[in-house]
This record gives structure tokens, C-alpha cells and sequence, in this order.
């Protein structure tokens, strides 16, 4: 029976083949962590600190905004929201962004979701390059649609019309609409519509019953961004309206500017937050559908 010695310069020499290096161990440790949450906590601060800013000036009085320049105001004061819910600018404004903002989410779906299915589902020649040509719209911008949309409307005599703004805010928005409706259609098997009229189902009740319950994500998102872009739409209002009979609220926040004479900061600020919170705040709670919709509309 042989028994074998270990030097102990062999046992050092397997431990430290073993081990890893101590950068090994740091870059694992904390530098990942830092590597990964200080950016996290730049792009909140970057994010909340205009919000929180606006917020803190919104519940202060005028001669306050910068005597008293701390984030907690010392006399907090509802005083500048009651006057921006007092004012009839805001509220014609309010109802006129509702209305064309929905307006504009129900036609977009309306159009879009046809036109998203024949091309997800049809061939035909040059679908392809059709589909390409959608998204000219989104090219150009607005500024340079400005005037030629000025012109449509007065030659249509539909100038400072609220239905105008939503075809004009519907055609805006209906290529990246189409465009996130086709890739969520396309991943939907075509089974589920074969199985379906295998058991007499129509096209349209095939559509209707199989394809938009399970497209729900998509539209979700379609009718968020719909939504928000005619709700803070501020370029072409100005240049198609002239009456308050269809200003919203981003133009009423344009005057109020020059009609205070002097920078009312507390009320310009609990307008602007009045005009945002309602968009977070439904945001946040259809946040999960929003990003299920782009992420499958992205896959094609």
C-alpha cells in the first residue's frame, strides 16, 4: 500500500486555481448592482424631477415661487387649482380634448383594424410596398403639414371644426396603428380562423369572435396612443383653430401665457398637471396591455 504526500506548495498552488480573483468577485458583486441601478436612478430623477417641481410650484402662491424655493412648500394652497377649474377657457377646453380625443381613438380603431387584418391575412399584389407607403404620414412633419392641411379645411370649410382635428389626428396616428395591428395578427394562427369556419362562422363573425378578443393587447395600445396624441396635440390645433368652440388644452395653456400679462407660475402649473395626471393615472393602470400590445405588434 503506497501512500501519497501533497507538497503544500501543490495545495496552495490548487487553491489559488480555485479561487477566484478578488476583481472577479468585485465585478460580480457590487460593481454589477451599481452597474445596473444608478442608471435606474438617474432616469427616475430625470423623469419625476420636473414633475415633482411642477407639483411642489402648483401648490404655492405667486409671491412664493422663489422665496420660498424648498420642494415642501411652507403654506401649501389649493388656491391655483381652484382658479384653473374656474376659468371657462379650461372647461370648454377640457370637454373639447375628451371629445376629440376619443373621437379620434374610435375612428383610428375603426379604420385600422380592417386595414391591419386585410394585410395580415390577404396577398395581393404590392401589399408589401403599400404597407411601406403607410408610413409616410409619419415621415413628414407636422410643420410642413401645416399648411396644406390649413388650406383642406378652409376649401372644405371646415376650419376650427372639432371633427376636422379628428380625421386629421386619425390619419396621423393610423400608420403606426396598422403597422402595430399586422405584426399582432400575423402571430395569431390561422387555425383558430380555419377552425372557425369549419363551424360556419363568416369573415366578419370569425373577426369578431375569434381574432379581437384575442387582439385586446393591441388594441389596448392603439387606443392609448391614439388617445395621447390628440389629447397633446398642440401644432395643428393651433393652426386649424381660431374660436375657443374647439381650442384644447394644450392651446388654452399657450394663452393663458399672455392673458395673465405677468408669469402666473402656480396656476400655469396646476393647469399643466391637470391636463397630464388623468393620462398617468389611466396609464398606469392598463401600463401591463400597453406593453404586451408593442412588444407582439414588434414581432413579425
Amino acid at each position: 500500500m503506497s501512500v501519497t504526500h501533497t507538497s503544500p506548495n501543490t495545495t496552495m498552488t490548487s487553491l489559488r486555481r480555485r479561487s477566484p480573483p478578488w476583481y472577479r468577485k468585485w465585478l460580480g458583486g457590487p460593481l454589477r448592482q451599481a452597474m445596473v441601478w444608478l442608471p435606474l436612478a438617474a432616469l427616475v430623477l430625470w423623469t419625476m424631477g420636473p414633475f415633482l417641481i411642477s407639483l411642489s410650484v402648483s401648490f404655492k402662491q405667486p409671491a412664493q415661487v422663489f422665496a420660498d424655493p424648498g420642494i415642501i412648500p411652507a403654506e401649501p394652497t389649493l388656491d391655483a387649482y381652484a382658479r384653473v377649474i374656474d376659468r371657462p377657457g379650461f372647461q370648454k377646453a377640457l370637454w373639447n380634448s375628451i371629445v376629440i380625443a376619443f373621437g379620434s381613438l374610435i375612428l383610428t380603431l375603426i379604420v385600422g383594424v380592417p386595414a391591419a387584418y386585410a394585410f395580415a391575412r390577404f396577398r395581393f399584389r404590392g401589399r408589401h410596398l403599400l404597407l411601406l407607403f403607410s408610413l409616410l404620414p409619419m415621415l413628414a412633419p407636422k410643420v410642413g403639414l401645416m399648411f396644406p392641411l390649413f388650406l383642406l379645411a378652409v376649401e372644405l370649410g371646415a376650419f376650427d371644426s372639432r371633427l376636422f382635428l379628428i380625421f386629421v389626428f386619425t390619419g396621423m396616428l393610423l400608420p403606426l396603428a396598422v403597422w402595430l395591428l399586422v405584426g399582432f395578427f400575423q402571430a395569431i394562427p390561422r387555425e383558430l380562423e380555419e377552425a372557425a369556419a369549419v363551424d360556419g362562422a363568416t369573415q366578419f363573425a370569425t373577426i369578431r369572435t375569434v381574432i379581437l378578443p384575442l387582439a385586446i393587447p393591441a388594441l389596448i395600445t392603439v387606443a392609448v396612443l391614439a388617445f395621447r396624441e390628440a389629447w397633446n396635440e398642440f401644432e395643428l390645433v393651433l393652426a386649424l383653430t381660431q374660436t375657443a368652440d374647439s381650442r384644447t388644452l394644450p392651446y388654452e395653456l399657450f394663452l393663458m401665457q399672455d392673458a395673465t400679462g405677468i408669469a402666473d407660475y402656480p396656476i400655469q402649473n396646476a393647469f399643466a398637471l391637470l391636463t397630464i395626471v388623468p393620462l398617468v393615472l389611466v396609464y398606469l393602470r392598463i401600463e401591463r396591455y400597453v406593453a404586451e400590445g408593442l412588444l407582439s405588434g414588434a414581432v413579425k
